[in-house]
């Protein structure tokens, strides 16, 4: 049409496409922040071996993997006078980062028949041994990247005021408290490569 003209486009200010750029920059990285801090915080480095373990005295049975363990081996702790039994293991640190174990986290004792983890040990053997003679207090324990060590995890029995109609109990794991990269410290349930647990009423089976 005669006497019509395009309008002028106004160009982007510089400044204000700078900031536009520097937004973008820092919603991008505080997701990407938010995102590695989440994964940080679920961290589970810790593993317990499938070998390297031992049941210390008072094992009344010890049945190689059955139906319904798991494929793990099961010990049945004999009930007498000692309401504890130790049991070697190894842990293994299977992530990038080097952890300080601080200890376990206790469970709440139940009514009987209950067994569940009491304590931490450390040993001073160099394979797996639950040997009360080189048992030592567990104070902390650092694992760098593909570390492992030798532990004792005591488990408490508890068998007064089970009947015969009480079921066997077990255990097949524990939960670890840890602290990592100097900022998180969190807790972890670890599989064990075994099962412990207690028949109260009519004792261990016979070892096979």
């Amino acid at each position: 049409m005669a006497g019509y003209a395009e309008p002028a486009v106004e160009g982007r200010h510089p400044f204000r496409l700078a900031a536009t750029i520097t937004g973008g920059v820092v919603v991008v990285g505080a997701i990407a922040a938010t995102a590695l801090y989440l994964w940080l915080g679920s961290y589970a480095p810790l593993r317990a071996a499938a070998t390297g373990f031992a049941p210390g005295p008072g094992v009344g049975a010890d049945v190689q993997p059955v139906a319904g363990s798991g494929g793990r081996t099961v010990y049945f702790p004999a009930v007498g006078k000692r309401r504890i039994f130790d049991t070697a293991f190894t842990l293994r640190n299977s992530g990038r980062f080097t952890v300080t174990v601080l200890g376990i986290t206790l469970e709440a004792v139940g009514a009987a028949p209950w067994v569940g983890p009491v304590a931490l040990l450390a040993t001073s053997s160099s394979t797996a041994s639950a040997d009360p003679n080189e048992l030592l207090p567990f104070q902390s324990l650092r694992l760098a990247r593909g570390d492992a060590a030798i532990l004792v995890l005591r488990f408490g029995l508890r068998c007064r005021g089970a009947t015969p109609a009480s079921p066997d109990v077990y255990t097949s794991a524990v939960r670890f408290r840890y602290r990592y990269l100097s900022l998180f410290t969190r807790t972890q349930t670890v599989r064990l490569p075994f099962a412990v647990t207690l028949r109260c009423v009519g004792g261990p089976p016979a070892t096979p």
